[in-house]
């Protein structure tokens, strides 16, 4: 496999991985106070029933899967599409880079030295080495090309993500909205507080409408 084809691997592994993080976090939370072990005064156990440990019935928590947003959410398949399409551009200009190099190569390794001086001859020699440079220079800036672009388009999926479940909590109101993946450490049993299609319905339609937006600014004003 080439590197190319290693990095849409990485993305893909990458995208699943950062998209299944908690979006939004339980930020009332305070840490339990510690108790020295040298305290003479033995503190009396409180009696904590069952019901105390739980949430209290009054908070409202909502769910959705994460991985039918990551199939349904426009915009991921559209930085994936992307991705691909850089990765193919910076592949097709290696392969000409190496093919221009390789005839270079061959030319120089052709040529007839019986008569040159030394200085021609460690002349060429250091030209070849400059061809094996330039092209490992070449596919070390493509990685970082694409490991930047990569970054980038996480980090615009996940602050989307957050942006509008945020915008959509304003009127929900939910304590909590958990991200829930196939395989991951929640499991739920309500269906009834299953919000998946509201989120990916919402997500797409704030997509679109910024995307018009961006190509009418784009276009050119009508005479």
């Amino acid at each position: 496999m080439n590197r190319t084809g290693t990095l849409l691997i990485v993305w893909n592994v990458a995208l699943t991985a950062l998209l299944g993080w908690l979006l939004l976090r339980d930020r009332g939370t305070t840490p339990p106070e510690s108790t020295t072990a040298t305290d003479p005064v033995e503190t009396p156990t409180p009696d904590v029933g069952p019901d105390s440990l739980r949430t209290p019935p009054e908070a409202r928590i909502a769910y959705f899967f994460m991985d039918s947003v990551q199939q349904g959410y426009e915009k991921v398949r559209e930085s994936g599409d992307r991705f691909r399409n850089e990765s193919r551009r910076l592949e097709q200009n290696m392969q000409r880079e190496m093919q221009r190099a390789q005839g270079r190569y061959e030319e120089l390794m052709r040529k007839d030295h019986t008569y040159s001086t030394q200085a021609e001859v460690e002349r060429d020699q250091a030209e070849v080495q400059q061809l094996m440079g330039s092209i490992q220079e070449l596919q070390a800036r493509s990685e970082r090309e694409l490991a930047a672009l990569e970054v980038r388009m996480l980090s615009e999926i996940s602050l989307e993500i957050e942006a509008f479940l945020e915008e959509y909590n304003e009127h929900a109101g939910f304590d909590y909205i958990l991200s829930v993946q196939d395989g991951g450490q929640i499991w739920v049993g309500n269906d009834e507080l299953d919000i998946t299609s509201e989120v990916l319905n919402g997500l797409n339609s704030r997509h679109r409408n910024a995307r018009s937006r961006k190509e009418g600014a784009a276009s050119p004003a009508q005479p």
